[in-house]
């Protein structure tokens, strides 16, 4: 494999972000391009945080989407949002949308386009370059989850029309490079961001539990994932079923969008086999993120597959003991003992080994949740994210 380069964070701690940006106004003009905005998962929060920072540093910013009926959520960060549906970009449709995307660029006097998953990173990067933007970046977040044959081919041919290749983790970087053809002069590293500050306060656990409806007095086991086959939920109540044995009264809760009905009446149908119905707690959606961390005891993510978990390191910054699958970048931020619990995918019997490890002497979480809080801070700050971005459009603009 190629070397990364490139992609060392700042080892210093971001006490606040810069106190202005060297590009001129008139070039601080960027577009997000985004496949989808109907399912808010961390990818798309993460784009919202960095565009929204962005814009009280002086950019302008704008954000086109290429599915229909985007999240209410999508319209509460004060971005403008720009739906432009488009099925197949081999269709009449895409002509007409690759138009508006070419008049909004005149208009808007794009200087950069940085785009997310496969329509955006191929039909999207494509328009842009033809529409006159030099400054193409494409932010990577998995290891081709989504992606077919098709797409195979189109990103190693789409390789020089991008600038800089942002990778959430040094494993997506990797495989990156390797499948799509990107030199290592282009590839940057950067992590997703957390906001601190909103995990500096206490709450009311028992008000916050009440809230969402899940026991008051007894332990919480907590995953957030949208809910899907990769998202190891499945998982997630076979290890529920053994941590039930010793703590009959616990309560495990599953916070995510039910984006796979499917999967979501499997998912039911096996909390009744494992006789966990009392147990389980499908919360579905839940915006307040943080109070549902607060109020939790451990935090597990016991994914197949992962870019880099956004959700763990909120855990960490709410000082929740986390367990995790080995998966993707989740190792590039959870030392197994140190700042947390790192498990096999698929392995249910050492998740619940690890859970009833937190269980039964909780001063062992004590431990890693106050390791884990000092390398977020360190690390993967919301300010740091933000940062790493600058730097890099800051070098494409002067250059």
């Amino acid at each position: 494999m190629t070397p990364l380069t490139n992609n060392a964070l700042p080892k210093r701690k971001m006490a606040q972000f810069p106190g202005k940006v060297q590009a001129s106004t008139t070039d601080r003009s960027i577009l997000f391009l985004i496949d989808q905005l109907t399912e808010m998962g961390g990818a798309e929060r993460m784009m919202f945080e960095l565009a929204n920072r962005l814009k009280k540093l002086g950019y302008a910013v704008s954000i086109i989407t290429f599915r229909e009926n985007p999240s209410p959520e999508a319209y509460t960060y004060g971005i403008e949002v720009i739906v432009l549906p488009v099925r197949s970009c081999l269709s009449w449709r895409a002509i007409g949308v690759a138009r508006k995307i070419r008049q909004i660029i005149r208009e808007k006097n794009i200087a950069i386009a940085q785009t997310y998953f496969e329509s955006s990173d191929l039909f999207g990067a494509v328009v842009c370059r033809l529409s006159g933007v030099r400054k193409i970046c494409s932010s990577r977040r998995d290891m081709g989850l989504l992606r077919t044959r098709k797409h195979t081919l189109l990103y190693k041919l789409c390789a020089p029309l991008y600038s800089r290749v942002f990778a959430v983790s040094k494993r997506v970087a990797g495989w990156h490079q390797q499948q799509d053809a990107i030199g290592p002069q282009k590839m940057e590293v950067i992590y997703n961001g957390v906001y601190l500050a909103t995990y500096n306060h206490r709450i009311d656990r028992n008000r916050a539990r009440k809230a969402f409806g899940i026991p008051l007095d007894v332990p919480v086991v907590t995953t957030i994932a949208n809910i899907n086959p990769w998202k190891g939920l499945d998982v997630f109540l076979e290890t529920a079923a053994i941590v039930h044995n010793q703590y009959p009264e616990i309560a495990f809760v599953i916070a995510g969008d039910k984006t796979d009905l499917g999967h979501y009446q499997t998912l039911q149908n096996r909390v009744q086999e494992l006789d966990l119905s009392s147990n389980v707690f499908f919360l579905g959606r839940v915006s307040d993120i943080p109070s549902l961390l607060m109020s939790s005891d451990i935090f597990t993510l016991l994914s197949r597959t992962e870019g880099f978990p956004n959700v763990v390191i909120e855990a960490m910054a709410a000082r929740i003991p986390v367990v995790a699958t080995d998966v993707g970048g989740t190792s590039e931020v959870v030392t197994d003992g140190v700042t947390g619990y790192l498990v096999p995918s698929e392995d249910h019997l050492a998740a619940a080994a690890a859970v009833l490890s937190l269980l039964s002497f909780p001063p062992r979480g004590d431990c890693l949740t106050n390791t884990a809080r000092a390398l977020v801070e360190q690390q993967f700050s919301i300010e740091t994210m933000v940062q790493r971005h600058i730097e890099v459009y800051d070098a494409l603009l002067s250059a």
